[in-house]
């Protein structure tokens, strides 16, 4: 509502007023001047310094609106919402504010590193919201890819035809910058919105929901970036030997005047960024809550509960790749839902610490991408260590635009993560709980305060029983011992 609001009616009325303004003023300079050109520049010059303030408003008005949400659940956790024995907030009530202050943060940041991204670049363009085609575009068309000299014989016939023959996406270095800058400012405020609602809300730190940051996390991280660069490989080595994809380069650049190192380490950013910002809302603190939530609500067993907040994550990370080059189609969906569902398998078998499931989404992202060549869900790409062409006429194999997660093999890489972190890691037994193995305290806990009452019910009844047994009274002292450990 407060998007709507402000983004809708108040940014769309101001904008509309300022471009009215601007065009007054231009006539009325026009006028008094008499046309002449000296005139019509100044004309053109104010103009333009008039048209600098609606964009700047949007961002303002943006942060406006993220500073509501804050503090509305900061208000909201505070004054009244949470008993004194410290009981959250209740699953709705969270992912209400979790939704809005996802959406709120992250726009906000964005809009203000690609401000910065902007100024390093040195483009003069005004502060503003507004994006570019440049900035918009999955696909730059002027970039002249593929070298004909460098492809195979079978498939020189598809150069000629229109559109994207070959599927990839291939933009300049400089807009895989601003494009990480942006992803920054996405990742800042995703771990400032899980920070707030796991220290206003759930009373836990971000530790307690799997980013412990402690020598053993970065230890599971590696071994995720290896878990992750190794099943792409699989992906690779498959899809070159069916023929679907053809090596055509190594090392190759897309914009001949940029430095190959630069833009690999941009689409490193941008990766990075992307593991922190699907990993720890929807791994971490959307995957634990919905399985206490559901555990606590209807009784279930713990991995019955996780196993349907498993399918709820899984179904949340198809809608964040829907808008996707690809990913609306059902095969792309389908994968990612898989890929979902073994990345919270992974999770479960690390006992809530996110660090071997980052390093794995990482890897897979840039080796995927900028090793392989290949298209990582539709993202483009500046430089790559290996550049392939894709069939064009086996699209259903390889992925097409959307890239391998849309293809056959997928299913069969994921089932391969599987394996490898089981063997490596073997399945939990959920006897300890260290920071960040929440799933171990919940196997043991107590589900809900009807078991607790079903409990204090039967040990009542077996006190009732003693009382008409010869030796009631020691009975009976057992019973109501019963009793005071159910309660």
């Amino acid at each position: 509502l407060i998007k709507v609001a402000f983004c809708l009616i108040v940014e769309t009325h101001y904008i509309e007023f300022a471009a009215m303004a601007a065009d007054k003023k231009k006539k009325e300079d026009k006028k008094k001047s008499g046309g002449t050109p000296a005139a019509t520049g100044a004309s053109k010059s104010s103009s333009t310094a008039t048209a600098i303030a609606p964009g700047a408003v949007v961002v303002l008005l943006r942060g406006f609106a993220f500073l509501v949400v804050f503090i509305a659940g900061h208000t909201l956790a505070t004054a009244g919402e949470v008993s004194d024995d410290k009981t959250p907030i209740s699953i709705w009530g969270r992912m209400i504010f979790f939704f809005l202050a996802q959406g709120t943060a992250m726009e906000f940041f964005q809009l203000l590193m690609m401000q910065v991204a902007r100024f390093a670049l040195r483009e003069g363009r005004p502060f503003g919201a507004e994006y570019t085609p440049e900035e918009r575009a999955t696909n730059d068309p002027t970039i002249p890819w593929p070298n004909k000299d460098f492809l195979p014989e079978d498939l020189q016939q598809f150069i000629s035809k229109k559109g994207q023959p070959f599927y990839l996406n291939h933009v300049p270095g400089r807009r895989r910058f601003k494009d990480a800058c942006m992803r920054f400012g996405s990742a800042m405020g995703t771990v400032l919105t899980v920070w707030c609602i796991c220290r206003w809300m759930d009373h836990r730190t971000l530790a307690d929901i799997g980013l412990t940051l402690d020598s053993k996390f970065w230890f599971e991280a590696f071994v995720g970036l290896l878990v992750g660069a190794t099943v792409v490989g699989f992906i690779f080595a498959t899809q070159v030997a069916a023929g679907w994809i053809k090596i055509i380069n190594f090392f190759e650049v897309f914009d001949s005047s940029e430095n190959f190192g630069l833009c690999i380490l941009w689409d490193v950013i941008f990766h990075i960024n992307v593991a922190i910002m699907e990993e720890l809302p929807v791994r971490g603190w959307m995957l634990y809550n919905l399985t206490e939530a559901i555990r606590n609500s209807f009784g279930f067993s713990f991995f019955v509960a996780f196993s349907m907040a498993m399918l709820c994550q899984s179904s949340f990370f198809v809608l964040l790749h829907l808008p996707s080059p690809g990913g609306s189609d059902f095969a792309s969906m389908l994968n990612i839902f898989i890929g979902g569902t073994v990345a919270g398998i992974n999770v479960l078998v690390m006992q809530g610490r996110l660090g071997l499931v980052m390093g794995w989404h990482f890897a897979w992202n840039i080796t995927m991408g900028n090793v392989f060549g290949l298209s990582t869900s539709g993202i483009p790409i500046s430089a790559t260590f290996i550049s392939v062409a894709p069939h064009p006429e086996k699209k259903d194999r390889h992925g097409g635009v959307f890239g391998p997660e849309g293809g056959f093999v997928a299913p069969f890489a994921y089932l391969l993560t599987v394996v490898l972190v089981v063997l490596l890691f073997r399945l939990p037994t959920f006897s300890s709980a260290t920071p960040g193995s929440y799933y171990a305290s919940m196997v043991t806990a107590p589900t809900t305060l009807a078991s607790g009452a079903t409990a204090l019910s039967s040990a009542a009844a077996a006190a009732a029983a003693a009382s008409v047994q010869p030796a009631g009274a020691g009975a009976a002292a057992t019973a109501a011992t019963t009793i005071g450990t159910a309660a």
